[in-house]
């Protein structure tokens, strides 16, 4: 995997803020139409069968929300060392074991330092607004998850965060959008283990 040119923790002048709010909206029914109503049942007709659901897209989505809950727990890891000052790798990687690949490792160190040489903290939680399968790698099947990949369009809000230099003044540029999606790929390891192996922050706002 070659080196990430997105910095991952996120949300300083070089780093674009990311957030979203996933919002749905039933539209009325159309005037002018005829309102039918179906009749009632019959008291001795049974019941349509649900439709199933197949074996695979069962085990996507089960292997799906594993991943989904190890890339949460990332993210508030992040969160919490980017408010408290102090670096995320150790954490991450070594009591965690949350960090897939070198690529990853030296993204990861190089934001800490980055973080740390700045004198930034961050004011406020970076929030999940919303998570969107848009992919997986892998037959979801197997009895192991070693190499399979799962890809999240996930909608990041920072619509209540800051990042302050030592002096208090604010980093973040002015403009800067506060929803965007940021493309997530988290992949399988041989010991069962999720870990995060890619984030690309795009320019599209949730």
């Amino acid at each position: 995997m070659t080196r990430m040119t997105t910095r991952l923790g996120g949300v300083v002048a070089v780093a674009v803020f990311c957030l979203s709010l996933a919002a749905c909206q039933s539209e009325d029914e159309p005037s002018g139409l005829p309102h039918v109503t179906d009749p009632p049942p019959s008291p001795t007709a049974s019941p349509s069968p649900s439709p199933s659901v197949a074996p695979s897209e069962a085990a996507i989505a089960e292997r799906a929300a594993a991943a989904e809950k190890r890339y949460r727990e990332y993210r508030e890891i992040t969160n919490r060392h980017r408010i408290e000052g102090t670096r995320a790798f150790h954490e991450l990687f070594d009591e965690r074991g949350l960090l897939g690949e070198p690529g990853v490792w030296d993204a990861v160190e190089a934001d800490d330092d980055f973080w740390a040489d700045q004198g930034l903290k961050q004011i406020g939680q970076t929030r999940i607004a919303s998570v969107k399968v848009t992919g997986y790698d892998g037959d979801p099947l197997a009895d192991g998850i070693g190499g399979h990949r799962v890809k999240f369009a996930v909608c990041l809000d920072n619509s209540e965060v800051d990042i302050v230099r030592e002096d208090g003044t604010s980093a973040v540029k002015k403009g800067q959008p506060r929803r965007t999606i940021v493309k997530v790929v988290m992949q399988g390891q041989e010991d069962g283990r999720w870990t995060a192996n890619e984030f690309k922050t795009t320019d599209k706002e949730c």
